[in-house]
């Protein structure tokens, strides 16, 4: 590879919703070139306009036969793949395509498949001496960091419970929503007191109850990498749930009415719908500009008491969508770095600390909480 004196980063899908974000954290980093890459050049050049310094846009196919030779010649240190949904396993192409060109990578899928087959690319990666990285996102890149930073007081985890509730009043992409919409009512394992049982996208309709101003929001199941990378890193734990969805209220009870007819084999969750979807959702009226994660655990803490730990994120006013996009940013400094030297495809799973994440956000209305109880029970999420 050509040693440029500025480090060369593509961010493929760099104009869409969460890698516009990416590339305006990393436009911080010194001596870097980004180019944002798409198959749109018009929305990849205005994208740069507006990073200003040295990035540039540049039309690039995702799906192109030669990808792997586009890759090589633009003499890439890295590439993070925003071009999503990463919905199928098998879809690995643009990582393949790294492989071939020896480009380190990073994506921000959190399909579980996707992400956690992501490891059987490792050989590969290794023989070209790359590193390589899925799920630089909210899941599983966050949900590990402040798992990492609960096992601190409570070393013995049995249960976990992570929820997303996205604010209303923000902008959405569609290859989110897109994603969203086609998973429902999917069928996915998730473990449950000891056994592991079937459940589907947009079951289990349940309020759960986030730190003012977020509150009370109605959420069910969906599937995410978390749902298997917390049993195989975690030999004690019996339980492990995620839930998502949307408000208003009314919102929510139509995002699950179109699992129930899914599951029925009706058109309810195709791309044509999803896209319907987005128009309806940006329309709705009420909800709130404010939105949260959380994760909580229950387990053992440093004394063998029985004891709860729970973790929350806010995103408020708007700023909601910067939080899975920080992951990425983060990372791809430590790849910048030479912070990330081993060759290989992993999960992003406890690759970074919380603190390294935090930092990309220091300019957004973004808090953070950690709270602990010891009690015989775990609590529920609910209000």
């Amino acid at each position: 590879m050509i040693n440029n004196l500025n480090k060369r980063v593509l961010i493929l899908g760099g104009y869409g919703n969460f890698g516009a974000r990416i590339a305006h954290m990393l436009r911080s980093e010194p001596d870097i070139q980004l180019i944002i890459a798409g198959r749109n050049k018009a929305q990849a050049d205005q994208c740069a306009e507006q990073l200003g310094g040295l990035a540039e846009g540049l039309r690039l196919e995702k799906d192109a036969i030669n990808l792997s030779a586009q890759l090589k010649a633009l003499h890439l240190d890295l590439l993070i793949h925003c071009a999503g949904p990463f919905q199928k396993e098998s879809d690995y192409r643009v990582a393949k395509a790294c492989i071939e060109s020896r480009t380190p990578y990073i994506d921000i899928s959190d399909g579980r498949r996707f992400v956690c087959d992501f490891h059987r690319l490792s050989p590969a990666a290794e023989a070209a001496g790359i590193a390589m990285v899925s799920g630089a996102s909210s899941l599983p890149g966050l949900s590990s960091a402040a798992l990492a930073e609960i096992q601190r007081e409570l070393p013995v985890i049995h249960s976990i419970d992570i929820a997303i509730a996205p604010a209303h009043r923000i902008d959405r992409g569609l290859a989110t929503v897109r994603a969203g919409f086609e998973s429902l009512g999917h069928s996915f394992p998730q473990l449950q007191r000891g056994h592991w049982r079937e459940s589907h996208a947009g079951k289990n309709l349940r309020p759960i109850k986030l730190a003012h101003p977020v509150g009370k929001r109605w959420l069910c199941d969906f599937d995410v990498p978390d749902l298997e990378l917390c049993p195989k890193h975690f030999p004690e734990i019996h339980s492990a749930r995620f839930a998502t969805g949307l408000e208003p209220l009314t919102l929510q009870i139509g995002l699950s009415a179109c699992a129930q007819l899914a599951r029925l084999q009706l058109p309810a969750t195709t791309a044509r719908i999803a896209q319907l979807g987005l128009k309806i959702s940006d329309r709705w009226p009420g909800g709130t500009p404010h939105g949260g994660m959380i994760v909580r655990a229950m387990g053992e803490n440093t004394h063998g008491e029985t004891a709860t730990r729970c973790w929350q994120v806010l995103g408020l006013n708007g700023d909601g969508p910067w939080i899975p996009a920080a992951p990425a940013a983060a990372l791809a400094r430590k790849f910048l770095r030479g912070e990330m030297v081993e060759a290989g495809a992993r999960a992003c799973w406890k690759l970074l600390s919380l603190d390294e994440i935090l930092l990309e956000l220091n300019d957004h209305s973004v808090v953070t909480s950690i709270e602990s109880h010891s009690r015989e029970r775990m609590p529920a999420l609910t209000h």
